[in-house]
């Protein structure tokens, strides 16, 4: 039942993301490839984020960052902008050490100057304090978590930057 729910949770944000896009007139119907310099931009763009994750490297991560980026974590309230998303990573980073082991890779889906990613990742937190713990509301608390990422990438001035980024929780 959880799968279920999930994924249908998450099929219903992908729709919502592309009516969103649609909506704010990034796309264009016709355009619907990106370039492979696109496409290896946005690789490139997930390595860096893996390596400021797991190096808990606030700025390597805020630098992949749009300045309009909204967090959307799951029973949470959203973080709006780089800022805030600065505030809620200081915290974090300074509580947990965390590792990625990585299922699929992001599928990428380019339109226009949006693109759409989704990805599988385990992510493993090691406490630095277990007594302490985390209490950043939406951050990750559990000694691992298995998860389906869905991520809006908008392009400005040649480079891409993650607009909006969520989750939902799967069976490892």
């Amino acid at each position: 039942m959880k799968w279920s729910m999930t994924w249908s949770m998450t099929w219903m944000k992908r729709v919502g993301w592309a009516c969103c896009i649609a909506g704010l007139g990034v796309v264009s119907p016709s355009a619907y490839a990106g370039s492979s310099d696109d496409v290896a931009q946005i690789e490139g763009l997930y390595a860096t984020w893996r390596r400021a994750v797991e190096a808990s490297d606030v700025q390597g991560y805020l630098g992949i960052l749009h300045a309009d980026v909204r967090l959307l974590p799951p029973g949470a309230a959203a973080v709006d902008g780089r800022d805030n998303y600065a505030k809620f990573l200081g915290p974090v980073f300074a509580t947990a050490t965390y590792k990625i082991e990585v299922h699929q890779l992001p599928q990428v889906e380019i339109v226009g100057d949006a693109a759409i990613a989704e990805y599988d990742y385990t992510i493993y937190l090691t406490l630095k304090n277990p007594d302490i713990g985390i209490s950043e509301p939406g951050a990750l608390t559990e000694s691992s978590t298995t998860a389906r990422y869905f991520d809006v990438l908008r392009r400005e001035d040649g480079r891409w930057a993650v607009w909006r980024h969520s989750w939902a929780e799967r069976q490892p």
